[in-house]
């Protein structure tokens, strides 16, 4: 209990040490990332049990919203340098969530699921946006405590997926996701005042916007020939690519949980698994993440954190289905993946664009969205197709991108650390 109370004072000094504007993003983040949690993790239930859908159209549709956020982020790494990071985030972060929320609310059939996505789909302009405006303005040593922090809420989201399945099995699958869109919308419109009141556009966004090189497309030519410089840059933007398997793929994970040739769980106790994940990812991300410093402290995270999230997707496949203690120890076990494979990616990402320009940072972090989006554009409807002749061919596929991971940013570490070796002192 000391240990804790201790920590949580560590974290509040540290807290008062970052940006205005990551102050103001880490607080208000809670708006989305709970109700949103709700959604995400019960509307591929909704798709197939109430709209009717197959697992391979849920797989096109969300195909749809990746053919989006293949072209969508270049134009919003443009429109942010060009225009203002806030000005642009504001400006399609309110209208296009607010608006898909909506068409979710009424969705009774696939065209209107489609509209609703396609209108989700138009956020990811703002992705890299976000993210500037989130690091900006903020020394690189508290870079993984504002990356942990956003982790550690939306792992909260987590832990509160069970009044979700409470509100489901109280008025069941159809009515209940409606009042979870509903939920969502009305927690989302205080978030958005609240940011357009407090954040600020940060001083190297202001210099950038006057800087003819980097404010225009033709930064896009110049960022590029920054990340050929940096093997670690490249090994990062490949483990964001191959992690987006498994960001498409996660559709089917609440599916395979309740499928009864998958876990064969039901509606309301498989809300239990993401809790359990998310009580180990929540510790971490509050109390280990931040205290990471340096490269080697990011990398041994990472790869500890793919491997252990492995394991927990091999036990899950492999164990007898309908154990519930089963699935929880699986779900702790992938607790260690969800805290470091957004946070401390991220932030080693940040850090090593600062280490040689941090005028790129917002083009690449676009490209990173739009390669990720690009050679995943399959994804979903791959892992659906996989999904329909076994539950568990997905998530087998799944391993071998976490080991592929753990392969690619061993051997980038090594190649950059003979690199600097060799560099004459």
């Amino acid at each position: 209990m000391l240990y804790v109370r201790w920590g949580l004072l560590m974290l509040g000094g540290i807290y008062r040490r970052v940006g205005r504007n990551a102050r103001v993003l880490i607080a208000t983040e809670p708006f989305w990332s709970i109700p949103m949690n709700w959604v995400f993790f019960y509307r591929p239930m909704f798709l197939s049990i109430v709209i009717g859908l197959s697992s391979i159209e849920i797989g096109m549709l969300i195909s749809t919203f990746n053919l989006l956020t293949i072209f969508l982020p270049l134009l919003g790494g443009y429109l942010a340098d060009r225009f203002g990071r806030k000005r642009v985030l504001m400006l399609f972060d309110s209208i296009c969530w607010l608006s898909s929320l909506l068409v979710w609310m009424v969705s009774r059939n696939i065209w209107h699921v489609l509209l609703a996505y396609v209108i989700e789909g138009c956020v990811s302009v703002i992705y890299s946006v976000w993210e500037c405006l989130l690091v900006e303005d903020t020394m690189v040593e508290f870079r993984s405590f504002i990356y942990g922090s956003i982790s550690a809420i939306y792992t909260i989201g987590s832990l509160t997926t069970p009044i979700a399945g409470y509100i489901i099995g109280l008025y069941g699958l159809d009515v209940g996701m409606r009042i979870l869109f509903a939920l969502a919308f009305c927690s989302l419109v205080p978030m958005f005042a609240i940011r357009q009141e407090y954040l600020r556009e940060p001083e190297l966004s202001r210099r950038i916007m006057m800087d003819e090189v980097f404010s225009g497309f033709r930064g896009y030519v110049s960022s590029l020939r920054l990340m050929g410089r940096s093997r670690m840059i490249i090994a990062l933007l490949l483990i964001i690519i191959v992690a987006g398997f498994f960001n498409s793929s996660y559709a089917y994970f609440s599916l395979y949980l309740i499928h009864r040739e998958g876990f064969g769980l039901s509606e309301d106790v498989a809300s239990l698994v993401p809790f359990a994940s998310a009580l180990v990812s929540l510790m971490l991300s509050l109390f280990i993440v931040p205290r990471l410093r340096s490269g080697d402290d990011y990398l041994k995270a990472l790869v500890l954190g793919y491997g252990l999230g492995s394991l927990g997707i091999l036990l899950l496949i492999c164990s007898p289905s309908g154990l519930l203690t089963v699935a929880l120890f699986s779900a702790l076990l992938l607790g260690f993946y969800s805290a470091v494979a957004f946070s401390v990616s991220r932030a080693f990402l940040a850090n090593q664009i600062d280490a040689m320009d941090a005028r790129a940072r917002a083009k690449i972090l676009s490209m990173s969205v739009t390669l990720s989006s690009l050679v995943n554009l399959p994804t979903p409807t791959l892992a659906g197709y996989l999904f329909n002749l076994s539950p568990k061919t997905t998530f087998a596929a799944i391993i071998i991108t976490f080991v592929t991971s753990i392969l690619i940013l061993i051997l980038a570490y090594t190649s950059e650390k003979q690199r600097r070796l060799k560099q004459p002192i």
